[in-house]
């Protein structure tokens, strides 16, 4: 081949080399980069979750409990405590794995002394003593100083908070006795001080009793002070017979935005998780296996205290562990969308590819003529292309390194399978439009054509057959991890996608032609043109309307799961507070329950209480056991919440009866999905004289009404669930409370809070409310849907499916460019003979956008189609329950603007490739476009 030939074969090629080349990077630049950018973003997901976790509660605790000294008192042959606490904390805090290096903050100690009776000016009230090294400085002091060191028969120093002062009538330099109540402790204390609580500073949110006392109830009232360390020392002299000292410990995630993209890095991916839970396991170990490792024992001694009970909390790996199953859930919909781009990228790479083989048709028939073989004509093609396939590989992956974090291992093998699939289609598709263009060939007799027929019949039937079978299988299987490099969950939204094209290829000819018949009979050949050609051209059609298909199946699906998991969370947020606020506490204690029914805002209080009891049937003798009894006052939940359904299933349930042996009969609903607690019949309890008489059936709806939500968490079983669920009304467990023995247990209670009230003022009322303190726990609404607008998981199912959603809009875009350059030459013929006839530009641009039209409805009819069946078509694979929580699976909630706006947005996207298309061809001269006898 002659320098000049070749020079023109390689300009003629150039464009669509190029275009080739752009998209062999991008593709790869999408499969390299999707899996480390999810892995990253998951890791700054579950470092927000650890962080905001930790702000409520320790999740990483060590306890041990110290008894009186062995060798004598302290200064008589004795150790002081707080050297043995040292030396205790280097045991149980020490081991950490190489995996936890930096990542552990230093342990917080706190003491911890047994309430005594503090006999106030007052009242008595019960009083514990709390030492610990985060106590505030003198600036944390409204009044007096910090307590110092107990003088050898002098008061033991306390100080208290400001609130504590005034519930109790305490003043400065007071001194009171201490005597024994549940610790054998007596003893005098002096107030030494007044401390300023700050609700928002995470020292006084992990220590609310110290924060206000708990008013006097039942029993007296119950406080809490400060002490000096070296008051520890007096108490077990004075006879306090044990100490409690608990060590909590924090993961260390970092304040500043570079701390927190390190842990994110170090908690990234599957392997990052297990990697912490491993090292989590072992660092508890370690701390087991380190307790009391240098004593002789037994009694295991530090120094001169025996030490015992030593215990551990660890609350991250169940975190971790969660958090695993609801990410693994959202990699799973994001995979869908990363797929989608993928697939439409490769459409592109396909369409572009044909346009490269139009170019060369003609000179390949001829060498095909000559006695060229088709497998060499591809190979050719092969050869030419692959270094523009390399380039591209090479730019993208490069490009992927670049868009992560320095240090982010990127692998190679999703870019170079990619890249591989959009090299590969110029030569076959070179192959597959010579290999029947040899000597001797007619393509086109009745034979060849019927041949070419069968082979689309069997191309079209393996497509449907292979999306249901992906569907099936995905379906019976589940998703591997949720890992978005799962290759059935790439396969099946561009499986369902290819039998929405072949069932739309086949279904929206004939209506056109019918169409086109009816348009000839009308003045004017535009619409008998478009239709027609429309009509015809829809075989050809197939990789357009696949692309368009593809992306908006792609962005229909990821709004329908975007809006369907933001409305369960919301749903579940609503399950998890019950009202504006809830406060979980024990049955037992009122708790804040009458300062929060004061705040401002608060219109309504309903108290719902939950006891468990095995169920023994009288008529039958056979158990259920461990019923859910779940109790509400029905009228006042009514006046709170009319919609309520329990409140109307309580409606008209009756009052307790006495039987003939003068047993106390409870008439309850029966629900819950396991065990089988008959209608009508009556039940034995564990509590004494207390049986129930199930009355009726409860709805599924009256079972998963919000006002049980706070009893069950928002990632609990709702329910019903996993155990029998009797349903009674408050004034009826009221009275089995004061039938049945003192001592048996109340259960646990929520009190929601309905109306309209600020989170400021709700914690200004019940300040005390948090981890470990008997007011309970205080859940706002509004604060817990404001931390849920930040969740990571969320907000990364968003950006992904917002960012392949743009870039498959402009995949399709350009595909619609390429797919209109094929096209082009017999356009530019057709328009030119009609311009010649006296059509005028305008008619000319309507003429395209009219043989369009057919298209881009039946895209926006079958993308909208595709992405709104395909949640249902994936069934439980999609469990979207594992990223909202709540007590069922949220149903499907489309956003009907959203679908609109992305459906309408289609016919959109076609109007402005044909708009570019005229105004890219609109310069072609008629002589030129009426040329032929040439292969263009």
């Amino acid at each position: 081949m002659s320098r000049p030939r070749a020079w023109r074969q390689a300009r003629a090629d150039l464009p669509a080399l190029v275009c080739l080349g752009v998209l062999v990077a991008l593709l790869a630049a999408v499969a390299a980069a999707a899996p480390p950018l999810l892995d990253r973003a998951a890791g700054r997901a579950l470092v927000d979750r650890i962080d905001a976790a930790q702000d409520e509660r320790p999740l990483l605790t060590r306890t041990v409990t110290f008894g009186q000294p062995v060798t004598g008192p302290s200064g008589e042959g004795g150790t002081r405590v707080a050297d043995d606490l040292g030396s205790a904390e280097l045991d149980v805090t020490n081991g950490v794995p190489d995996a936890l290096d930096g990542l552990l903050d230093e342990p917080r100690l706190q003491v911890l002394v047994p309430a005594a009776t503090l006999e106030g000016p007052r009242a008595p009230a019960a009083l514990s003593l709390l030492h610990t090294g985060d106590a505030p400085g003198p600036a944390g002091y409204a009044a007096g100083r910090p307590p110092r060191e107990t003088g050898a028969g002098g008061p033991v120093e306390i100080a208290v908070s400001t609130r504590t002062r005034d519930a109790l009538g305490l003043r400065l330099g007071q001194r009171l006795a201490l005597t024994p109540r549940v610790a054998q402790l007596d003893t005098s204390v002096v107030v030494t001080g007044f401390l300023r609580p700050d609700p928002a500073a995470r020292f006084w949110r992990g220590n609310p009793l110290l924060a206000v006392p708990l008013p006097a109830g039942r029993g007296p009232a119950e406080a809490r002070a400060l002490i000096a360390p070296g008051a520890l020392d007096a108490l077990l002299d004075r006879g306090l017979p044990q100490l409690t000292a608990e060590w909590r410990l924090r993961l260390e995630v970092g304040e500043a935005d570079e701390e927190r993209e390190e842990a994110a890095a170090r908690f990234a991916g599957d392997d990052g998780r297990d990697k912490l839970i491993r090292a989590l396991a072992a660092y508890d170990r370690a701390s087991a296996d380190n307790f009391c490792a240098a004593s002789s024992g037994p009694p295991c001694l530090y120094g001169s205290h025996p030490a015992q009970n030593p215990a551990r909390t660890d609350e991250v790996q169940p975190l971790v562990r969660d958090f695993a199953a609801e990410w693994d859930q959202a990699a799973t919909v994001i995979s869908f969308a990363v797929a989608s781009v993928v697939g439409v990228g490769l459409a592109a790479a396909l369409v572009t590819a044909r346009l490269a083989v139009r170019r060369r048709l003609g000179e390949h028939r001829l060498r095909r003529a000559r006695g060229a073989s088709a497998a060499g004509l591809a190979l050719s093609r092969a050869v030419r292309y692959a270094p523009v396939a390399g380039a591209g590989l090479a730019a993208g992956y490069l490009g992927a390194g670049l868009l992560l974090p320095s240090g982010t291992s990127l692998s190679p093998w999703p870019a170079a399978a990619v890249a591989a699939a959009a090299w590969l289609v110029l030569p076959v598709l070179t192959w597959a439009a010579v290999r029947d263009s040899g000597p001797g060939r007619d393509r086109g007799t009745g034979r060849a054509r019927r041949a070419r027929a069968g082979r689309r019949l069997t191309a079209e039937a393996a497509v449907l057959l292979l999306a249901a079978a992906g569907v099936v299988a995905l379906r019976v299987r589940g998703t591997s991890g949720g890992s978005a490099s799962d290759p059935l969950v790439a396969a099946v939204p561009v499986l369902c996608g290819l039998a929405v094209v072949v069932l739309l290829v086949r279904a929206y000819p004939p209506p056109l032609r019918l169409l086109a018949r009816l348009a000839a009979r009308r003045r004017g050949p535009l619409g008998l043109l478009a239709l027609s050609r429309a009509a015809r051209d829809a075989p050809a059609a197939v990789l357009a309307l696949l692309v368009l298909v593809a992306t908006l199946g792609a962005a229909v699906f990821g709004g329908l799961v975007t809006g369907t998991v933001e409305e369960g969370r919301r749903d579940a947020l609503g399950w998890r507070t019950g009202g504006a606020a809830a406060v979980l506490t024990d049955a037992r204690t009122p708790g804040a329950e009458e300062a929060l029914r004061g705040a401002p805002g608060v219109a309504d209080a309903v108290r719902v209480r939950l006891v468990r009891t095995d169920l023994t049937s009288t008529a039958t003798g056979l158990g259920e056991r461990g019923a859910d009894v779940l109790a509400v006052d029905a009228a006042a939940l009514r006046r709170a919440d009319p919609g309520s359904a329990a409140a109307a299933a309580l409606a008209g349930l009756g009052e307790p009866t006495r039987d003939g042996a003068g047993r106390l009969v409870l008439p309850v609903l029966a629900g819950g999905e396991r065990g089988e607690v008959r209608t009508g019949g009556t039940y034995e309890t564990e509590w004494s004289g207390v049986r129930v008489r199930v009355a009726g059936r409860l709805a599924g709806e009256a079972a998963r009404d919000e006002a049980f939500g706070p009893l069950y968490g928002a990632g609990g079983a709702a329910p019903g669930e996993d155990r029998p669920l009797l349903l009674a009304d408050a004034a009826a467990l009221a009275a089995a409370d004061r039938e049945r023995a003192a001592d048996t247990p109340r259960g646990t209670a929520a009190v929601l809070y309905y109306g309209d009230p600020a989170p400021a003022a709700l914690r200004a009322a019940a300040p005390g409310t948090g981890y470990d303190s008997p007011y309970g726990q205080l859940l706002i609404a509004a604060e817990e849907q404001a931390a849920d607008g930040d969740d990571g998981v969320l907000g990364a199912i968003r950006g992904a499916h917002a960012l392949c959603a743009a870039l498959a809009a402009a995949l399709a875009l350009l595909t619609l460019l390429v797919e209109l350059l094929l096209s082009a030459p017999e356009r530019a013929r057709t328009t030119a003979y009609l311009r010649l006839l006296g059509l005028d530009r305008r008619g000319a641009l309507a003429l395209g956008a009219l043989q369009l039209a057919p298209l881009a409805l039946a895209a926006a009819a079958g993308g909208l189609a595709l992405g709104l069946a395909l949640p249902a078509a994936l069934g439980p694979a999609l469990d979207l329950r594992a990223l909202t929580g709540g007590p069922a699976a949220p149903p499907l909630s489309p956003d009907h603007l959203l679908t609109a706006a992305l459906t309408l947005g289609l016919p959109a996207l076609v109007a402005a490739a044909v708009a570019a298309d005229a105004v890219t061809t609109r310069r072609t001269r008629r002589l030129t476009a009426l040329r032929v006898g040439e292969d263009r």
